[in-house]
């Protein structure tokens, strides 16, 4: 296993807890529920607490933490503004995007567990992470299904 690897796939994942932190953020903002847009501030912050923790993990490792979100999504939230301006957001179409999110997040996640050979404690700490993404996108989606 080559640290440079692992810090590579921490890196990834590192972005997609910031994208994920800053999606949250902004569904929230749009939600019109109370207690959808109070749910969805809880997951930025858990996502904020994740984003941390692997922060830490590639410091452990002599990495520095990139500052910076992923392109992919950084042009999807364009992609997204551009098509709010001209239709404007309902809390089913916020879910969607919550659900999308999470459906590339819980990818991205499979990706990193599935193709590198990580220490215990490490995986461990992913695999957490990773099960908390995949109730979270579970539940989303339960929540979108009822209000569409």
């Amino acid at each position: 296993m080559q640290n440079e690897t692992v810090l590579n796939q921490l890196q990834f994942l590192l972005g997609t807890l910031r994208d994920g932190k800053k999606g949250f953020a902004d569904a929230a903002a749009h939600a019109t529920s109370p207690d959808l847009a109070q749910l969805l501030t809880a997951r930025s912050e858990q996502r904020g607490t994740f984003e941390r923790q692997i922060a830490e993990q590639i410091t452990a490792l002599g990495g520095k933490p990139d500052q910076h979100s992923s392109l992919g999504a950084a042009l999807h939230r364009t992609w997204l503004n551009i098509r709010d301006a001209l239709s404007g957001r309902d809390d089913h179409a916020v879910l969607a995007e919550c659900v999308r999110g999470e459906g590339v997040a819980v990818e991205n996640f499979t990706d990193v567990l599935s193709e590198m050979e990580l220490p215990a404690d490490l995986r461990a700490l992913i695999q957490h992470q990773f099960a908390a993404v995949k109730e979270s996108h579970t539940q989303l989606l339960d929540m979108q299904n009822q209000v569409g």
